[in-house]
């Protein structure tokens, strides 16, 4: 039988999904030592969101983490990069994008992982490209999604493009909404491989409807390499399965999984005391939900979504909210529920609901997403939806989307004593954010529903409504 490597993503995705990006620095460190010797092919540590969670709400020097995480560990150290995004919420020009990939190596990251919520690889191939040439590792994130156009043909060709274009290591299927099932994978796994040759495959899914376990366990059967997985409790639920869980099944199974059980149960018992101490959540496996295969809306921002209607007085119409969704989505093209789409579609399907006339207000994001700022869209967006979008959609947003001059040198002008890692922190946060920093108040992932809808309902005097989270970037015009 085969030998699975796992990642692990604890400290990146399972606090993300689970503990609201509130993992500091300092709960991490006495893990660091002990997750080191468990054996895992590498430890996914950070993302944009975890630099804003840093610098907002921890107080922090994310580069701090960073290099800290690298002298007390050996295993390879991995970093995402969304798009041509760099820190911003849109794409941002190719040289800061390069100096972003250029400091998270210089400062110990060994390893990138690239996605494109649209797969247009346009967005992603020079800081790939650019990636290797600073030595790196690299690998190309598939993101799975059901729909008409989403098909094993579309994946596998995605996947070659990637080696083709971008030269990376190795490809991985990623299931943020966690409803990959056990029969596609008898497919989609196939068609990749022979689309990849003797690049190693991946497989990084959530626990959401309870299909994780399953998911793995076949997808080892029908030739995948490589597993994410997180240290329970900061595991399952919203984030990825739990190692431990998928140790016991692989095994069980016949494969060969070579991790320090002992290891992992005491790094599992630090994170138990974290979340004990802090009143954070403890994953739980989840049931299955067949409603979730509908609107495919990621675990925490489906959970923030639910609670901020029920926070303004719209808890009956969560269910209206999530029917719609699943509409919205398709009239847009099929966009893949991911940052920054997720957000897009659940704020267009709460807007569409809650006014009782649909698109009569359009969030400045979800015009320039139909008009392709953004990247190539996979579908077109609905014809008579996409007249509406442009005429109700602020005027102040051009049909085409304007050239990214060059900006770092810009920066340095502005901002002469600042390194490398200054000047893209810079770029992306306020001043007031980053010389006067103050702590604010911690608060569930993704968007808040309930500043847009109380803006909406409470405060007929305001022109704009603009809302800010780590994740996403929304700004609502009337």
């Amino acid at each position: 039988m085969s030998r699975i490597s796992f990642v692990d993503t604890t400290l990146r995705d399972g606090h993300q999904c689970l503990w609201a990006t509130r993992m500091s620095t300092r709960m991490l460190e006495p893990a660091l030592e002990r997750m080191d010797r468990i054996g895992f092919e590498a430890i996914e540590l950070m993302g944009a969101v975890h630099f804003d969670a840093c610098v907002r709400y921890l107080k922090e020097d994310p580069w701090a983490r960073i290099r800290l995480v690298r002298e007390r560990t050996s295993t390879p150290l991995q970093a995402l990069l969304r798009s041509r995004c760099a820190l911003g919420f849109e794409l941002q020009p190719a040289d800061l994008n390069r100096l972003w990939v250029e400091r998270l190596v210089a400062n110990g990251i060994d390893r990138f992982v690239a996605f494109d919520g649209l797969h247009d690889l346009d967005n992603l191939v020079d800081g790939l490209l650019h990636a290797k040439a600073q030595g790196a590792m690299t690998t190309g994130w598939l993101i799975f999604s059901q729909s008409p156009v989403h098909t094993d043909e579309l994946y596998a060709r995605k996947a070659r493009e990637f080696i083709d274009r971008a030269e990376v290591d190795m490809v991985m299927i990623e299931d943020t909404s966690g409803i990959l099932t056990p029969e596609r994978i008898t497919t989609l796994v196939p068609a990749i491989k022979a689309a990849i040759g003797d690049r190693r495959l991946g497989l990084h899914t959530h626990n959401l409807v309870g299909l994780g376990q399953r998911a793995y366990l076949t997808a080892v059967d029908v030739g995948v390499d490589q597993l994410y997985t997180c240290i329970p409790p900061v595991a399952d639920g919203n984030a990825p399965p739990s190692v431990s869980t998928t140790l016991r099944n692989l095994r069980y199974a016949g494969h060969e999984a070579v991790l320090d059980d002992a290891l992992i149960a005491e790094v599992g018992a630090h994170f138990d005391e974290v979340a004990d101490r802090y009143g954070f959540p403890k994953g739980r496996p989840q049931d299955f939900d067949a409603a979730n295969f509908g609107h495919q809306i990621p675990g925490g921002v489906l959970s923030n979504l639910v609670s901020q209607l029920q926070a303004a007085g719209l808890g009956d119409r969560v269910d209206a909210v999530l029917d719609e969704c699943a509409r919205v989505r398709e009239e847009l093209g099929w966009p893949i529920m991911v940052t920054p789409f997720s957000q897009f579609v659940g704020v267009q399907a709460t807007l569409n609901v809650i006014e009782g006339e649909r698109y009569a207000r359009v969030p400045d994001e979800v015009k320039k997403y139909a008009l392709g700022y953004f990247g190539k869209l996979l579908a077109p967006v609905h014809a008579d939806v996409l007249d509406r979008i442009v005429a109700r959609g602020a005027r102040s947003i051009a049909e085409h989307p304007p050239e990214q001059p060059p900006v770092v040198e810009r920066l340095r002008q502005r901002h002469p004593h600042a390194d490398g890692d200054e000047l893209l922190l810079r770029s992306a946060f306020p001043p007031h954010v980053l010389d006067d920093r103050v702590p604010e108040p911690s608060r569930a992932p993704g968007l808040d529903i309930g500043q847009l809808v109380n803006a909406l309902l409470r405060y007929d005097h305001l022109d704009e409504v603009r809302i800010t989270t780590a994740e996403v970037e929304l700004t609502l015009r009337w």
